[in-house]
């Protein structure tokens, strides 16, 4: 579907009869895409419509000569509408759970639920790498070639780095972070994301005071390892959403349902219970 002029790709994960079931949507973090869902969206097919947005920039949707997160919002919005979910429930990993709060916080009544994995919440207002609107033509090319689909694999990396066992996940999903052009193979990502965000004009609020306005339950899974969880970001997760909607998942890092993907799937069902908030 087109969003604002750009190419937007989600992945469907649930049968043709799905449509009166309610929606849930998964939203990737930084450098990701759709496809690091695959490991997980199956397992609530059987209670959800369940689909996966990439994000501009990202994955199979195109790229845009700058980004701002109400923008952002505006493609999880319409993707969930052009899928015909139901009272979606939204889950989204670190950046894309900033991304996901703004969604939820300027589209009240629409998500049922939120839930926020290893993202942190920031008292800072700034959703954005770059106050002034950039010019392509000036940034720094940074797209590298490969001579084959095996050799970018092997150059793919979680960011921030930590350990992950599960290879084979790893793998997968960089399988599907590259692709195929007269070059050669390169990364689907938009290398220059960061530094084409500019502040939204619509004036955001900052973090905290976002979620403290968001009309629908919000909930936080974090990583026991996570660089980005320490006991002071903990302790003020839980005093801004109550500490039975804080979940930590033992043994995992940042990228918490590649290390854990079990746990992660549990811990999300004790979440998602079908018909509650």
């Amino acid at each position: 579907m087109t969003v604002d002029g750009a190419d937007i790709h989600y992945q469907d994960f649930s049968p043709v009869d799905a449509s009166r079931q309610p929606g849930l949507l998964f939203v990737h973090g930084h450098g990701a895409h759709a496809h690091w869902w695959d490991f997980i969206a199956p397992a609530f097919i059987d209670d959800f419509h369940v689909i996966a947005i990439d994000l501009s920039g990202s994955g199979d949707s195109q790229h845009r000569k700058q980004y701002n997160a109400g923008q952002f919002a505006r493609e999880m919005i319409a993707v969930t509408t052009h899928a015909g979910l139901i009272e979606p429930v939204i889950v989204a990993h670190s950046f894309g759970g900033t991304l996901a709060r703004v969604a939820a916080w300027l589209n009240p009544g629409v998500f049922r639920q939120l839930v926020l994995v290893d993202s942190v919440i920031s008292s800072r207002r700034r959703v954005a790498s770059s106050m002034t609107e950039p010019s392509p033509e000036s940034l720094p090319e940074k797209v590298r070639f490969y001579d084959t689909l095996e050799a970018g694999q092997k150059r793919f990396r979680l960011r921030p780095p930590q350990p992950c066992d599960n290879a084979y996940i790893l793998a997968y999903i960089a399988r599907y972070s590259l692709k195929q052009t007269a070059k050669g193979y390169c990364f689907k990502l938009d290398q220059r994301l960061f530094a084409k965000m500019i502040e939204d004009p619509l004036g955001l609020p900052d973090g905290i005071a976002m979620v403290e306005g968001i009309n629908c339950p919000v909930y936080c899974i974090y990583g026991r390892n996570s660089r980005f969880f320490g006991a002071e970001q903990v302790e003020q997760m839980a005093a801004l959403l109550g500490s039975e909607a804080t979940i930590v998942i033992d043994q995992a890092h940042h990228h918490v349902f590649l290390d854990q993907p079990l746990a992660f799937i549990q811990a999300l069902q004790n979440i998602l219970k079908p018909g509650t908030d």
